[in-house]
């Protein structure tokens, strides 16, 4: 039985379409012009792709930075849902791992989960407020530990690429078909490029965040970055993490193509702002959306990949087209998945949000199914987070 939903401004890969998407098992099989009886009209309302949120570590209440059930990890499918991800690769640690590996490629009344993305834990934490953290060095048996912990289903694995023994781990993770995301780096740029050169980086992680920024007499990993033609690069376009015209730099230095948006939210984005503990510590979600500790250091978004949507084409100046590209057609092509899904296109996956103009969630569909619907789904967050609320 097929599902015709109407709307003026379907967003595609071809530009926004004035007509239908027709949906028969999931599937999309038509879209094109209006013909025929319509089940859902949505008018002006704009139908975008589902949003592939490959760097998120909680959202609603929902964390998988401590440890999780199935249980949690199907309240976050439903909570980024609210959204429009269709899909997400939830940023875990080790705690969570075993849980998001069962929930991996199932469906859920919500998002798909694509796997495990475990940034880190070796890093070295360079070009940020940083104050006196240590991680641990790269170790190829740690490293082993980690994605047996992940049950198969680590899709990627950040690290700084500059410390020692990190080209062994960065070999063993090639050889198990995990991405490569380089982070947290106090690297130069000659070292940036020494391991492109040796041994190879997929992705920069929330580019210009947690790196050696440019100088003009060394250009850091931040330049080097942009001067490297085999990266992708995840950023996050809240206006808070990254200005205006440092986005725009970075596009006119690489292609659209080339970028995919991240919310890097944790489990406070989406309550209320104030103080909350976590981990002992006491952080701050501000009414800009940040997520701070009490040294001002940004620990995480408050915001979401759609709202960043809406900053990316009402202040930078991208438009739609290529916003809605770079939330979700570029990050399916990193996962490898963009036969099935990441555009409205026939032969896809019915994966897809309506968003109204202030970039509000309204409907997401996964396969054809309402996995959420702003006029019934009131509740969707995590009611035992307000428990950490404590300002």
């Amino acid at each position: 039985m097929s599902t015709v939903l109407r709307s003026r401004r379907i967003v595609t890969e071809n530009g926004i379409v004035d007509g239908v998407i027709e949906i028969n098992e999931g599937k999309i099989v038509r879209v094109g012009p209006a013909e025929g009886p319509i089940d859902l009209d949505f008018e002006d309302q704009r139908i975008i792709p589902g949003i592939i949120d490959i760097h998120n570590h909680g959202f609603g209440g929902w964390s998988m930075t401590d440890p999780a059930t199935c249980r949690d990890v199907q309240g976050f499918a439903k909570a980024v849902a609210s959204v429009g991800v269709t899909g997400v690769l939830p940023t875990a640690k080790e705690e969570a791992f075993e849980a998001i590996a069962d929930c991996t490629d199932i469906p859920l009344e919500g998002a798909w989960i694509y796997g495990v993305h475990s940034e880190g834990p070796f890093w070295a934490r360079g070009g940020e407020n940083t104050v006196g953290e240590d991680y641990p060095l790269p170790d190829v048996e740690e490293a082993q530990r980690l994605i047996d912990k992940a049950k198969g289903k680590m899709v990627m694995m950040a690290i700084a690429p500059e410390l020692p023994k990190a080209y062994d781990v960065i070999r063993l993770l090639h050889e198990n078909g995990i991405k490569v995301a380089s982070a947290h780096t106090k690297a130069y740029s000659e070292d940036i490029h020494k391991a492109m050169q040796e041994v190879g980086l997929d992705i920069v992680t929330h580019l210009c965040n947690g790196m050696r920024g440019i100088h003009h007499r060394n250009v850091g990993a931040l330049g080097q970055y942009l001067l490297e033609d085999n990266l992708r690069y995840e950023l996050i376009t809240d206006l808070n993490h990254v200005c205006k015209e440092m986005i725009q730099i970075c596009l006119k230095m690489q292609p659209v193509e080339k970028f995919c948006l991240i919310s890097d939210s944790n489990y406070i984005a989406g309550l209320p702002t104030g103080h909350y503990m976590r981990y002992n510590k006491e952080m701050i979600a501000d009414e800009k959306g940040l997520i701070l500790d009490l040294h001002g250091r940004i620990c995480g978004s408050g915001k979401w990949v759609l709202y960043n949507i809406g900053q990316l084409v009402n202040v930078v100046g991208v438009s739609l087209e290529d916003a809605v590209r770079m939330a979700s057609l570029n990050p399916a092509k990193f996962l490898g998945i963009d036969q099935r899904t990441g555009s409205l296109a026939e032969g896809k996956q019915a994966d897809l949000a309506v968003i109204d103009d202030q970039y509000q969630c309204l409907m997401t569909m996964v396969e054809g199914r309402i996995v959420y619907d702003n006029n019934q789904d009131k509740d969707v967050f995590n009611p035992e987070a307000m428990k950490r609320k404590i300002a």
